[in-house]
């Protein structure tokens, strides 16, 4: 029974978290090892369902990185998130013996979300948060702009610890609970995507193009010269459908002093030329190495600068830390990819820059781009804007402020792929922009709590 439990929970997991697609399994995969737990079965053998259960879900994590990241990062993508929900359970587990049922569902929510919420506080960010599989429902991910992704996370865990314990006691109560909960939470959703304000738009030209990504490794001003003239042309072409932004990914070319100038003068020209404000990538070395955003605009002649402020682990290791964030007079924002996994980070730079749309270049992994595009929808939703991801070896995703796709295509390694399309601009405020994290606060406090008040129970009969 235990297997049984755990490798049906692991497909689920499979299926809808991480890189998986299937957003609607998410509410139930956590089903199986729940109702495993809160029964009779001996503790080590719940523990371990629930940490298996996990640790085959995470393996859809090989499709993306298997081969590129050391063996420790990836026995850390796959085992870390396995023993804190497994953790989770167990804390549920003891809750619902000592306490009661109901208990014990509110102690599985309150113990995931706070173990969810610290992780993202570490190294890595919130990348690996399950509330990012409701991302393609946007119907189920608008209260992140009450509570941020952590109220997403604490709805799956309610709702799944629901039906468990309804299926385990036979009572009704704690579906019903959980069902309440979820049409809340559905019901908030529809009321604000229908509630948002007719923003002003801007018309967004997004551009990559895979089959260069060679020449990006290049240390030479002629492979720069090829890129650049590569990605002109295709702003040019932007620009004739109406663009007024465009965003490219990040990372495209190789700079140095010696042709840094050269391929400045080029795009700046084209931004003279169309009109539009251009937001390009570009790997500098100058004695210091530098991810970069160059921001050119029809009125200057020198673009503006963003740095990168977050770095993925091994691969970027040795990158100049941007001093903080960048917002054009127009209240577009620009981020560069890992930046959009930091929800604190994001929060700060609404709160002091106030941006309603932000332009973000990218570079992924090929299996993981749409796992990594949602991260940085999350963020929109949570702050209040209007989102520009440019990615190469991805996606090319334009989203509002409620996370709706206005506009998305696959990058390809046949060639040039453009996007454009009307991006409404966000408000640039929410709840959760203001109040923060205490929801998060709340469910440590909450978690805190129960276990307390179990450990001055005796075990209920059963």
């Amino acid at each position: 029974t235990a297997l049984a439990c755990a490798l049906l929970s692991a497909a689920g997991i499979y299926f809808a978290f991480g890189l998986g697609d299937q957003w609607w399994l998410a509410w139930f995969a956590l089903v199986p090892v729940l109702w495993l737990a809160f029964g009779e079965t001996r503790g080590w053998i719940a523990f371990g369902a629930s940490f298996a259960a996990y640790a085959l879900g995470a393996t859809h994590a090989l499709a993306a990185y298997g081969g590129i990241f050391p063996l420790p990062v990836m026995a850390l993508i796959l085992f870390g998130p396995a023993l804190l929900f497994a953790v989770s359970v167990m804390g549920a587990r003891f809750t619902a013996h000592r306490i009661g049922p109901l208990a014990g569902m509110v102690c599985f929510a309150a113990l995931w979300t706070s173990c969810d919420y610290t992780v993202s506080t570490g190294y890595n960010g919130a990348v690996m948060s399950p509330a990012y599989s409701q991302v393609p429902a946007p119907l189920f991910i608008q209260s992140a702009s009450l509570f941020g992704l952590w109220a997403i996370s604490f709805t799956i865990a309610f709702v799944a610890a629901g039906l468990a314990t309804s299926i385990r006691t036979r009572r009704a109560l704690p579906a019903a609970l959980a069902l309440t909960l979820f049409v809340l939470n559905a019901g908030y959703g529809v009321w604000r995507i229908e509630n948002a304000a007719h923003a002003p738009v801007t018309r967004v030209g997004l551009a990559a193009d895979d089959s260069m990504i060679r020449d990006s490794l290049e240390a030479s001003g002629a492979s720069a010269d090829r890129i650049v003239n590569n990605y002109a042309k295709a702003a040019m072409l932007l620009s004739a459908g109406g663009a007024k932004l465009i965003v490219m990914p990040e990372k495209l070319a190789l700079l140095k002093p010696a042709w840094r100038e050269t391929v400045a003068n080029r795009l700046s020209e084209v931004s003279r030329v169309t009109g539009a404000t251009i937001v390009i990538g570009f790997d500098e070395r100058n004695g210091e190495r530098k991810n970069e955003a160059l921001i050119f605009t029809p009125d200057r002649v020198a673009p503006a600068v963003y740095l990168k402020r977050h770095f993925v682990q091994v691969l970027e290791d040795g990158y100049v830390r941007g001093p903080g964030g960048f917002v054009l007079p127009d209240r577009t924002g620009v981020a560069i990819c890992k930046d959009m996994d930091y929800p604190a980070m994001l929060r700060s730079d609404v709160r002091t820059l106030h941006p309603t749309l932000l332009a973000v270049p990218a570079w992924d992994f090929g299996a993981d781009g749409l796992a990594h595009a949602e991260p940085a929808i999350m963020r929109g939703v949570e702050n209040g804007f209007g989102l520009a991801r440019a990615s190469r070896d991805g996606l090319l995703t334009l989203t509002d402020a409620t996370g709706r796709m206005i506009a998305t295509k696959a990058t390809s390694f046949a060639g040039m792929v453009t996007v454009i399309g009307d991006l409404p601009r966000g408000p640039g405020a929410t709840l959760y922009n203001r109040i923060g994290d205490v929801f998060a606060w709340l469910c440590i406090a909450a978690s805190i709590a129960l276990l307390a008040m179990s450990l001055t129970k005796r075990k209920r009969a059963a």
